[in-house]
């Protein structure tokens, strides 16, 4: 008996462990190394006021979305997020913003500290 529970029991905890990684909103938390320049900072600072600052704030520091100072998001992480935004919370930016200016929106992000 003893030794059919333990596979079962070592199973279902993979389950549940597998089933909470997957539910997650937001992405893991990884950081990655902050790559801009001054030119490509400035010009996503631009299209972030224009986008993005009536929610987060012209400082983003937040308003009514939150604050993106040390975000520990892949580059990967935050380029998906503004192309396809977060259900009810975000919008996504794929058919308003060409891939080089969420680029560079993603830069300008990257560098707020």
């Amino acid at each position: 008996m003893r030794k059919q529970f333990l596979p079962l029991a070592a199973l279902a905890v993979f389950a549940l462990v597998s089933c909470a990684q997957n539910n997650r909103d937001d992405p893991p938390l990884r950081p990655g190394p902050v790559k801009t320049s001054a030119a490509l900072t400035s010009a996503g600072r631009a299209l972030f006021l224009r986008n993005c600052a009536h929610c987060h704030g012209a400082d983003a520091h937040d308003d009514e979305g939150p604050d993106l100072h040390n975000l520990h998001w892949t580059d990967e992480q935050i380029t998906n997020r503004i192309r396809n935004g977060k259900n009810g919370q975000m919008t996504a930016f794929a058919g308003k913003l060409s891939g080089d200016q969420i680029s560079q929106i993603k830069d300008y992000v990257r560098s707020l500290r």
